[in-house]
């Protein structure tokens, strides 16, 4: 086996080093490394990197990610409905970027760059905070249906362009 191949998926640590507090960084990273060379005698290299996957993804909890507190509503112990929607929005973005990281361990079908996952973080967070700006500025309630369908039907039509170019414009996908 190559040394190279020896080494837990670069993906994965470089998504651990973006969520995690840059004081836990080389102690958790080491463990984790310590872990995948563990499982990769132990289990072989793709149950290694499945194993290495799970356990980064375990890792991800609010206390590991740092002050996230200034979200909230100090002055009230209930949160107001527009941070619990801000926060969902800040949440579920890098969940939906998850998936296709897991499935890039498992399958060679998915082939993302970290260029991808910036581009598609962008576009969802983009389209997101649009949309909570158009639910806590426009009073209208047709008026939110319109601009924020029109702001996801934009989402879809580029992230369609990038994928596979069904404009034909130079930012086509291949």
């Amino acid at each position: 086996m190559k040394q190279s191949e020896n080494k837990p998926p670069h993906i994965v640590l470089a998504f651990f080093r973006w969520y995690c507090y840059p004081e836990f960084h080389e102690e958790i990273e080491g463990d984790l490394t310590e872990r995948f060379h563990y499982y990769s005698k132990k289990y072989g290299q793709k149950k290694a990197k499945w194993l290495f996957t799970k356990n980064v993804l375990l890792l991800f909890r609010p206390t590991i990610i740092g002050n996230i507190y200034h979200l909230l509503n100090k002055n009230s112990i209930i949160m107001t409905m527009q941070n619990k929607r801000l926060i969902l929005i800040l949440a579920v973005v890098p969940t939906l970027l998850l998936i296709p990281l897991v499935a890039m361990q498992f399958s060679n079908c998915v082939d993302w760059k970290i260029l991808d996952f910036v581009i598609m973080g962008v576009l969802m967070l983009g389209t997101g905070l649009l949309c909570e700006l158009v639910l806590r500025k426009v009073k209208s309630t047709k008026r939110r249906i319109i601009i924020c369908g029109a702001a996801l039907f934009a989402l879809l039509l580029i992230w369609a362009e990038l994928a596979v170019g069904i404009f034909g414009t130079p930012f086509a996908g291949h």
